[in-house]
């Protein structure tokens, strides 16, 4: 079966016939444990559990021969059994014994669902030649679902989703708005979604709404800081920065996202004045799902000179330099670096 997408799941789910073994994979981790734990909870009922439902964790359990004999096992008064299997190196088994690999996966018997969930295993096919061949087998004899992190437009659908779940309504500038200010992980976000309906007084969630009961990401709390220092407002500059330290950011973090906030706009800035747009970069860099960074930075970088990014690049790296060889105070090296960039601003 070739690679399957939500809505495929999702009708196998409501018909209850499902594939003897499934692959899921990607950068999104609420989506990945939820559909992992769906196709459990439908496989097999609350009271079943104890004789039909197996889970396995390769930080607790990496014997690949308990592993087929979960699979191997018939259902007790139920349509299937299910096999939960969560971060173990399928690459590395397959890599050992190739043709018992495949004949696990093809005889598997039709009452096992075995669901192989990679939580933190990052799996790249193009570039990892044996995940490549676990891929095929999965899509030969089961099927594989890969879930990165969605796009803003179906991000802000989510939201709207949830929000009306609750009796509340959110328009789509607004929901880009909540996006920007606490991040696209979808786990923070339906919590936020959750929050904010249960605070709004109102039919539809405002601004005001999310500026006062939502937490901002470090990447939202970097960009004001970035639009500070683009303003010449240093005071409020200092003020985000210590509130920053206040939240226990790490130095590094904090650094390492005012340093993308700044390349974003010298490489928009260096694009505008060779007479091509901002969308020009995406065919040389990766602003897949984050567009928006680069109408950020055409905004931003037209108020500093070229000269002066240059300038404030530097500062940055030396900064970074700083930080890395852990021999200076990390938070007087990002205080001194926010004069330094003003300055560089200004001048």
């Amino acid at each position: 079966m070739p690679l399957i997408d939500e809505q495929t799941l999702k009708g196998q789910i409501k018909e209850n016939k499902f594939q003897t073994s499934y692959l899921i994979y990607g950068s999104e981790a609420y989506l990945k444990q939820y559909y992992a734990n769906l196709i459990a909870s439908k496989c097999v009922s609350k009271d079943m559990e104890g004789f039909n439902l197996r889970k396995f964790d390769a930080e607790n359990n990496n014997d690949i021969r308990e592993l087929m004999e979960a699979t191997d096992t018939l259902p007790v008064f139920s349509e299937y059994t299910c096999t939960l299997m969560k971060n173990f190196a399928l690459d590395s088994m397959y890599s050992q014994d190739k043709t018992g690999f495949e004949e696990w996966l093809k005889n598997m018997p039709e009452t096992t669902v075995a669901v192989f969930w990679q939580d933190t295993t990052e799996i790249n096919p193009k570039k990892n030649a044996k995940w490549k061949s676990v891929i095929e087998l999965f899509n030969k004899y089961g099927a594989v679902l890969c879930l990165d992190t969605m796009d803003r437009n179906s991000l802000a659908k989510t939201v709207a989703g949830g929000l009306k779940k609750r009796g509340k309504e959110i328009d789509r500038v607004t929901a880009f708005y909540l996006i920007d200010t606490v991040g696209d992980d979808l786990n923070i976000l339906l919590n936020e979604v959750d929050k904010l309906a249960n605070y709004c007084q109102g039919e539809s969630v405002t601004k005001a709404d999310i500026d006062a009961v939502c937490i901002k990401s470090l990447e939202a709390n970097v960009f004001d800081l970035s639009k500070s220092l683009v303003g010449r407002n240093l005071s409020r500059c200092y003020h985000i920065l210590n509130k920053l330290f206040e939240d226990k950011e790490k130095p590094e973090m904090i650094l390492g996202a005012l340093c993308g906030n700044f390349i974003d706009m010298y490489r928009v800035k260096l694009s505008l004045s060779s007479g091509k747009s901002a969308d020009y970069l995406k065919a040389f860099y990766n602003y897949k799902n984050t567009e928006f960074k680069l109408r950020n930075a055409q905004r931003d970088c037209s108020r500093i000179e070229l000269s002066s990014l240059k300038k404030c690049i530097e500062l940055l790296s030396e900064a970074d330099g700083l930080i890395k060889l852990r021999t200076s105070d990390e938070k007087i090296v990002l205080e001194k670096l926010m004069l330094e960039l003003y300055k560089a601003i200004t001048e």
